[in-house]
């Protein structure tokens, strides 16, 4: 047995590791981990095509900051250049942002069905994790407050929330932060938000440029389907960008994923067909679970959950859709042991997921 030791506050490290499907072949449904159900946009597949055949680009080092792909966020976005920072996926950038601001003993709010990244950041950075219980698996505002103390520094908010897909209203959160002491770092985790449809939301980009100590997170994972490039972004006030860029590692965004990010961001189409494709599918599923009598939590994002209602059916439901080379995510890591939480996938298979489903609750009924 080694007697090298992670620093203490590693050693009951609980990792984030999705179950997801290994098997990735075209006869897997996979509507485990939310990825965008149409997959990229042509333009984005066409870009990546044109990058693979300039050979003479892999033994470089791309861009320490590709001012190009900032140029194609802020265009689409109407965001400042200057305060768009760059990561390596969304979850790198919440790493980055607790290491940078984080020292050992501070305490780091997230909330109780919130993403399970937001703890094991804060407890990678030496900070120690702190839970706010939700109310009705919605986000509470009154319990972060309740849990905030003198050795607060950081609360992580996602919005929509993930796994639950609640949403809290844009007058309630500029409230919540208004309340919040200024040297506080809020950070709004918005991965989802293109998928919301809904007039009282925002996606925290406004209160960026309002308040000193907000942070807005995106991905590219989602809404343009380039989860495995691993491109993500962060807006922030400039003071705060420029100590994150100084921090970061300096090749830390690839060139592939930066090329394929900007071609996507200019494929507006794309975006429309992928936005209003989830809206119709996910309506559809809805309106079929209320006809069967199967209950869910409505989702404002590209997921829901169902509830089985025990512990038992939530699992054999996972098998039996498995069996099926259907993939759903178990929510156990979250304390959600009746649950499964569901993608939204393409019309065949939604019907297929939908059909299997109704099948296993026939044969239990």
């Amino acid at each position: 047995m080694t007697n090298i030791l992670p620093k203490k506050s590693l050693r009951d490290l609980k990792p984030y590791r999705p179950a997801v499907a290994e098997n990735k072949n075209e006869d897997v449904i996979r509507l485990s981990v939310n990825e965008g159900a149409l997959g990229p946009s042509p333009k984005a597949q066409k870009a990546i095509q044109e990058w693979s055949k300039q050979k003479h680009l892999f033994h470089r080092y791309p861009d320490q900051i590709d001012h190009n792909l900032i140029y194609e966020i802020s265009r689409l976005y109407a965001l400042s250049e200057d305060n768009i920072v760059l990561g390596n996926g969304s979850d790198d950038l919440i790493q980055l942002i607790c290491n940078t601001f984080l020292d050992p003993g501070d305490e780091g709010i997230y909330t109780e069905y919130g993403f399970l990244v937001f703890p094991q950041a804060i407890k990678i950075a030496g900070g120690i994790p702190v839970k706010a219980k939700d109310a009705n698996f919605t986000v509470s505002l009154e319990n972060i407050q309740k849990s905030i103390t003198n050795r607060t520094k950081i609360i992580f908010l996602a919005n929509p929330n993930n796994p639950t897909g609640t949403m809290l209203g844009s007058l309630s959160i500029e409230s919540f932060i208004k309340r919040v002491r200024s040297d506080i770092l809020i950070i709004l985790d918005s991965a989802y938000a293109e998928y919301v449809d809904n007039d009282n939301y925002s996606d925290g980009a406004k209160f960026v440029e309002v308040f000193r100590n907000v942070i807005m997170l995106r991905t590219f994972s989602k809404l343009h389907a380039l989860a495995s490039l691993r491109l993500g972004w962060a807006y922030c006030p400039i003071e705060i960008a420029n100590i994150l860029k100084s921090v970061r590692a300096p090749f830390s965004v690839n060139s592939l994923a930066s090329y394929a990010g900007i071609a996507a961001l200019k494929d507006r189409e794309f975006q429309k067909l992928s936005i209003s494709h989830n809206a119709k599918y996910r309506a559809w599923i809805f309106n079929k679970l209320k006809q069967y009598q199967i209950d869910f939590i409505p989702s404002e994002a590209n997921f829901f959950l169902l509830n089985f209602k025990s512990e038992e059916q939530a699992s054999g439901a996972l098998e039996y859709l498995e069996k099926n080379k259907i993939y759903v995510r178990g929510m156990q890591p979250y304390n959600l042991k009746t649950y499964l939480r569901v993608s939204i996938g393409t019309e065949i298979e939604m019907q297929k997921f939908l059909d299997c489903l109704l099948s296993f609750l026939g044969n239990k009924s």
